[in-house]
């Protein structure tokens, strides 16, 4: 008889608690599990499914190497993990949000431009050097991104092969790089000695890098000044995508300008359209049946 799967017990269990983190403080400072007030740190069912992959994955090593003769991983079950599904703008509510960040002269409107338009992820926004965009020629070539990483500001190769590329610029990314070539050098002159070249196209006004958490925080304040429904830098790319859908664009030429390693990806976004195109479609397909 086959044995019962074995249910995973650190999804309910407070690691705050478990891990003696509050015990650890000093006392004036303890707050919960050392006062007798439990806070409820448990991880998050995607925290634990990443945690269990990892193990499961170390212990499949093990196991082929004769280490271990059992991966007791295998026969652990989680619950069902469910995708956050996902927002993205309309077109209408893209361009509005373009248009008022370039009224105001924002220096990040380039960055919005190429989110939104050309599917940039923001590290690669943050990450992109004038030796990566070629104005003459109308290109932009893909390779580094930014990140922080314990601690540390890196300014690295891609995650993968696949998002590695050399796309055409749209006009209005074409434009909006060539205005912020201008912002560029009206900081330098501004800052004196005090800049610090970079040659990263997105700086402050010393020239240092963009913190990524302060370019989501400057998206933010945007949709606010915007007035429109707010939605992350995460959602800004699934938003490049909608649209590409929305357009007819085939999903393996929309996969190519979004660099996604897997089509399942692409289709998993392209079987989510808007709510317009979802509309019209049902009131084409009305109309056909309706003699």
């Amino acid at each position: 008889m086959a044995r019962p799967a074995k249910q995973c017990t650190t999804s309910r269990t407070c690691q705050c608690c478990a891990q003696g983190k509050d015990a650890a403080r000093p006392k004036e400072k303890g707050r919960c599990c050392a006062l007798g007030r439990c806070c409820q740190a448990v991880p998050s069912t995607r925290s634990v499914s990443d945690i269990r992959a990892a193990l499961r994955a170390a212990l499949t090593r093990a196991q082929s190497e004769d280490l271990i003769t059992k991966n007791s991983a295998v026969a652990v079950t989680l619950a069902t993990v469910r995708r956050r599904r996902g927002k993205s703008w309309s077109s209408d509510e893209a361009r509005k949000f373009l248009e008022s960040a370039r009224h105001d002269e924002d220096p990040l409107y380039a960055a919005y431009a190429l989110v939104l338009v050309t599917g940039l992820r923001k590290g690669e926004a943050l990450g992109l050097t004038w030796e990566d965009v070629d104005l003459d020629a109308g290109e932009l070539t893909i390779g580094r991104q930014l990140q922080r990483v314990r601690g540390q500001l890196l300014h690295r190769d891609t995650k993968t092969q696949a998002s590695d590329a050399t796309l055409p610029l749209p006009d209005i990314c074409l434009t909006a790089l060539k205005l912020r070539q201008q912002q560029r050098d009206q900081a330098e002159a501004a800052a004196g000695k005090a800049w610090h070249e970079t040659g990263l196209v997105f700086t402050n006004r010393y020239g240092t890098p963009i913190e990524p958490r302060n370019f989501q925080r400057s998206w933010q304040t945007r949709c606010e000044k915007t007035s429109i429904r707010p939605i992350t830098l995460y959602d800004a790319r699934r938003t490049c995508a909608t649209l590409l859908a929305d357009l007819d664009v085939h999903p393996r030429v929309a996969m190519q300008v979004l660099r996604h390693a897997r089509f399942s990806v692409t289709m998993e976004i392209y079987t989510q359209v808007s709510n317009k195109a979802t509309r019209d479609a049902l009131k084409r397909l009305g109309d056909s049946l309706d003699h």
